[in-house]
């Protein structure tokens, strides 16, 4: 009960009114705080931050565990987290953007804007960049890079840098298979900066996120940045245990500024699922462009299709668009066009990557989805209102009663929980002067949060009241 006191004087004026699917109610929130909360204990990670926007901008965010360990400080649903390679959706938006203004083309060649890259095969297309089949090495898997950028901490990469200095040679031809590859989006990056003649990170600012006031977006190795951000752990003494290593990371230049187009971005998880649902709808891309993009093809080694700078999988019934994103952080955002709602996950735990995320995007869709089909139920069956039902919120036991000048009786009650599963049943009747009346005395060891109670009177209509604890 304590848990829940200050959110019910809000809560009871929605308690009898009706509910319609696609609405973010304050019950609905109470279950999606709930989903979250138990999904962290479930990954035993130091925080998760999440964030869901429905139809009409409609927002829930929540954040638990810990950000920083001295003073011990909680996450909350302000502090920016980075998003890793959820950036690519950025990077690629802007391409195709420009492709929309008429400054290039998906089908425009590598070597149409750079010539003499060290094995970057000049026939390679802007699309297969995107794509990641483009047969190139990852960059950021050369050993002698690693080692150059921890022996410099402090120093500012630019892409083409990397690409000149560390660049192996292709693990295949164009076009010949699917290889996730960071060195797609540093080169799609250097042709933003050709093409708009500012850094990427300008350009993308100026198309997306001045626009749509998304104010928390920043890429901290070469922007000033001053929101908060939730601390990152590691383990960065190699003996096993992760700490607080915020200082180390923000620290860490030549690691941030190299993730650079494919995945150096900071943002919160309210402003990511902002632009996830702006962009994955429609909103900015042609829909000839965006038809495109999210045709996808097979990406090995992952669980999901993959297009041009987006993932594609279904999640519990519905199909999703969005991104992972890993560098120590990590980050899961996904928008779900049958509900036009957009759901992000951030993490600040080394330990727990961007895939370990998905099933927490599960667990909030399903708990949307099972409100939804549960609430549909309510709306088709509350066909009688002659019963009362006390106390509500409740503590240990409730008293549903039919009044002697109601024409039905009390036959069966049900008790569900907030995801619809029958948890009590009653069908003996008691008496007590004039009235009839049924008892649930047995329910202190039921956990708080949201329940239903099923009244179906001897003349077999039913009814469903929502009740607290």
């Amino acid at each position: 009960m304590k848990r829940y006191i200050s959110t019910f004087l809000i809560y009871s004026l929605y308690l009898f009114q009706p509910i319609h699917a696609q609405t973010l109610t304050d019950e609905l929130k109470l279950l999606l705080d709930e989903t979250l909360d138990s999904m962290h204990d479930v990954l035993g990670n130091k925080s998760l931050s999440a964030a869901i926007i429905y139809p009409g901008e409609e927002q829930w965010t929540r954040a638990i565990g810990i950000s920083s360990q001295f003073p011990l400080i909680a996450p909350t649903p302000d502090d920016a987290y980075e998003i890793g390679s959820v950036g690519k959706t950025l990077t690629a938006a802007c391409i195709l953007q420009m492709a929309d203004d008429g400054l290039l083309s998906i089908d425009d060649t590598v070597g149409q804007w750079f010539s003499d890259l060290p094995h970057v095969n000049p026939s390679i297309k802007v699309r297969q960049l995107m794509q990641h089949t483009s047969g190139l090495y990852d960059v950021l898997s050369s050993a002698a890079l690693n080692q150059a950028m921890n022996a410099d901490m402090d120093s500012i990469w630019n892409a083409e840098d990397v690409i000149i200095d560390y660049m192996q040679a292709p693990l295949a031809d164009p076009g010949e298979g699917w290889s996730y590859c960071n060195s797609n989006y540093f080169l799609l990056g250097m042709i933003i900066e050709a093409v708009s003649g500012q850094p990427f990170y300008t350009e993308i600012r100026n198309r997306f996120f001045t626009p749509l006031a998304l104010n928390t977006f920043g890429i901290p190795a070469f922007e000033n940045y001053t929101q908060p951000v939730a601390h990152v752990w590691m383990d960065i003494t190699g003996d096993g245990w992760v700490e607080d290593a915020h200082n180390f990371f923000m620290d860490f230049m030549s690691l941030n500024s190299v993730a650079g187009a494919a995945g150096g971005f900071f943002a919160t998880p309210l402003e990511t699922s902002k632009w996830m649902r702006s962009y994955m709808r429609g909103d900015l891309i042609s829909p000839s462009l965006m038809a495109q993009a999210k045709t996808t093809i097979f990406a090995p080694g992952t669980p999901t299709t993959y297009g041009l700078g987006l993932m594609k999988k279904n999640f519990v019934g519905y199909v999703g668009f969005g991104h992972g994103g890993d560098l120590a952080y990590s980050a899961s955002s996904w928008y779900f066009p049958e509900l036009d709602i957009s759901i992000t996950v951030c993490n600040n735990d080394a330990g727990t990557n961007s895939w370990e995320l998905i099933p927490v995007v599960e667990a909030l869709l399903q708990t949307i989805d099972d409100y939804n089909e549960l609430n549909t139920v309510i709306s088709e069956r509350n066909t009688i209102e002659e019963f009362s039902l006390y106390p509500n919120p409740f503590s240990s036991s409730i008293q549903i009663t039919c009044h002697a000048a109601m024409q039905d009786n009390i036959s069966v009650v049900h008790m569900y929980d907030a995801l619809g599963h029958v948890i009590r049943s009653r069908s003996q009747i008691r008496h007590s002067g004039t009235n009839n009346f049924m008892l649930f005395d047995d329910l202190s060891d039921l956990q708080h949060g949201l329940y239903w109670i099923e009244v179906i009177s001897d003349q077999g209509k039913k009814s469903i009241y929502r009740m607290l604890k």
